[in-house]
């Protein structure tokens, strides 16, 4: 239980401490034919991660949009929270960040008086256990599943420490996130490479390209030999073939058990009804399965098939499959081929996105007739000894930053509540880091 004063979002408004506010609804909300290719950013829920808001590949609006909406008008700095659909996404606004505007889906939370309240310090809290506790109890209070109303919002409290205490916690936690973030852009950068290795061995058919064209050497000897020398009529290297996904994969489409199995207590196996918790490579466990009809094995690669079609991740852990995820293996049994394969492949899959009477989907006969590059076994062997080190790494990485994260929240109340000083939580920091 946290020991500093607390107040509610209202009380802390009505003294010009905070302000609270939601996007535009009704007739004010921008109108179909105003969305744009460049404009003002129109943020939602999935424009938010713990690295920032997304104003690149977020939606546009344009002036005359801007000009009517009259609420959630963002500024940098601004943490913008998702609190309708998906609960609980949490970003800060960089302080070069662009003009933006909330969608309905998405708050601001902004501090008036940075001597009262700090910006930063207002971050780390919604990001905490404490402040996910609130949400959690509040989402879907109305008849709206997934839904915490600006009304609700407004009743959360907020601690609200002295300002050099609150000082102190940022200083910390932001040590924390300043090693996480390093992690991210770490498995960013070595992602990026197994992908540039892939497509340049099995996409662009690099080495044996060059090789037919006499080109000079780019790889080690030991690599570069092995290639073949030349392409065949079909424009890929001799000895290679093109096959379908049921001859080279294992492929099993996912199946949804019966409700009552679900709980949100860690009991059973993980389960992945979607896409919706895929992260950075593998998905976060929120819901479990006592009763899971399909399984997908650790360190498969999972394929979301319903809307949105074609985005993966790789399983961390057996887990349960829900009927928008499906799990691939190659036949091989070669974790890092498989996962890369199915990111090589991921522009054919996007094409049933618009496809059903409701929404995307790709079902098994579609998927498992899809073509993919089947090169001879000692490439593909090849390969997974070039990135499984990498993407050995990778999983390192991110093991870290999720106890990192764990120490983050567990460290907070305790700060807040004077029972540490910053001298002994970063202590505790160095031990896990």
């Amino acid at each position: 239980m946290l020991s500093a004063p607390r107040y509610t979002v209202r009380e802390l408004a009505d003294r010009g401490v905070l302000r609270v506010e939601d996007g535009n609804h009704g007739e004010y909300r921008p109108r179909k034919n105003e969305f744009v290719a460049s404009g003002v950013a129109f943020i939602r829920a999935a424009d938010l991660s713990d690295s920032g808001i997304d104003f690149e590949s977020a939606s546009k609006i344009n002036e005359t949009a801007r000009q009517r909406i009259t609420k959630g008008i963002g500024q940098p700095r601004d943490v913008i929270l998702s609190h309708k659909g998906t609960v609980g996404k949490v970003a800060i606004a960089s302080r070069d960040a662009p003009p933006f505007v909330c969608s309905p889906q998405t708050t601001f939370w902004r501090s008036l008086d940075h001597d009262v309240l700090n910006q930063d310090f207002l971050y780390t809290f919604i990001r905490s256990p404490d402040f996910k506790a609130q949400l959690d109890s509040r989402s879907g209070e109305t008849d709206m599943a997934g839904y915490v109303s600006l009304t609700a919002q407004r009743t959360f409290w907020v601690p609200l420490p002295p300002i050099d205490v609150q000082m102190e916690i940022v200083s910390c936690i932001s040590s924390i996130d300043r090693k996480i973030e390093l992690n991210r852009r770490m498995n960013e950068t070595l992602e990026a490479m197994a992908r540039a290795i892939f497509k340049d061995w099995f996409v662009d058919f690099g080495p044996t390209r060059a090789k037919a064209e006499g080109r000079a050497p780019y790889l080690a000897p030991e690599l570069w030999n092995l290639f073949p020398d030349a392409l065949d009529d079909e424009d890929k290297p001799v000895g290679w073939r093109t096959g379908t996904v049921s001859e080279c994969f294992h492929l099993t489409m996912g199946q949804s058990p019966p409700g009552s199995t679900y709980n949100d207590d860690g009991e059973g196996l993980p389960f992945f009804q979607g896409r919706t918790d895929f992260g950075f490579r593998y998905p976060e466990n929120r819901k479990y399965c006592t009763a899971p009809t399909r399984v997908a094995e650790s360190d498969d690669t999972l394929v979301s098939v319903r809307a949105p079609v074609g985005d993966i991740n790789m399983a961390w852990e057996k887990c349960c499959a829900g009927r928008g995820v499906a799990a691939l293996r190659h036949r091989s049994g070669s974790r890092s081929f498989t996962y890369y394969s199915a990111w090589a492949i991921q522009q054919e899959l996007k094409q049933y996105e618009h496809t059903g009477t409701v929404f995307g989907a790709i079902n098994k006969k579609q998927f498992e007739a899809l073509d993919v590059m089947e090169p001879t076994p000692e490439f593909v062997a090849l390969f997974e000894n070039q990135v499984a080190p990498l993407d050995e790494r990778i999983r390192k990485n991110i093991s870290e930053s999720r106890t990192l994260a764990q120490t983050r929240d567990l460290l907070l109340p305790k700060l807040m509540s004077g029972e540490i000083r910053l001298a002994e939580a970063e202590k505790a920091v160095e031990a896990v880091a």
